[in-house]
C-alpha cells in the first residue's frame, strides 16, 4: 500500500509551522495522530513556535536586522527612518534574473527560487524584507 501523508498548518500565513504525518497505512494514521494528541507534542511545538516568533518581533522592535548571508543583511528600513532603504554598496538592490525588484512598505522585496517538495522544477517569488513573525509583513508575490 502506498505511504499516506497528513500536513496540519497551523494557519493560512506563509509562515506558518508545519506538521507531516506519515503512515503505511490508514490505521497506523489514526493511531499516530491519535497519539500526537494525547502526548502533549502539539503543545510543546506550539509553545516552541511561539517563543521564536516572540524573539523575532523583539528583535524587530530593537532594530536587529536577519542575517540573509555573513555580513550581508535584509534592507528592511529601521523604525524612523526616512525615505526608501539603500542596498548594501556594490550590489544592486534592483537586479534578479526577473527585472527589478518590487518594493514594499517594509523595503525592497527579496527574490526567492526553491524547489517544490513533490515534483520537479521550482517555484519562485518575491518577499517582503520584514522579519519573518513580524505582523504587518506582505504574503509572497509569486512569479510565473
Amino acid at each position: 500500500m502506498p505511504e499516506i501523508s497528513v500536513t496540519m498548518k497551523a494557519h493560512a500565513g506563509h509562515d506558518a509551522s508545519w506538521v507531516v504525518v506519515k503512515a503505511e497505512s490508514l490505521t497506523e494514521l489514526v493511531d499516530v495522530l491519535d497519539g500526537y494528541g494525547r502526548s502533549g507534542v502539539s503543545a510543546l511545538i506550539g509553545e516552541a513556535v511561539t517563543a521564536l516568533r516572540a524573539e523575532e518581533i523583539l528583535g524587530a522592535q530593537l532594530g536587529a536586522r536577519p542575517v540573509t548571508h555573513p555580513g550581508q543583511y535584509d534592507n528592511a528600513p529601521q523604525s524612523g527612518a526616512q525615505g526608501a532603504p539603500q542596498a548594501p554598496s556594490g550590489q544592486p538592490a534592483s537586479q534578479t534574473p526577473y527585472g527589478n525588484a518590487p518594493t514594499c512598505p517594509h523595503g525592497t522585496k527579496r527574490f526567492l527560487e526553491k524547489p517544490y517538495k513533490n515534483k520537479p522544477g521550482t517555484w519562485k517569488a518575491w518577499a517582503c524584507p520584514a522579519p519573518q513573525g513580524t505582523p504587518d509583513a506582505c504574503s509572497l508575490e509569486f512569479i510565473r
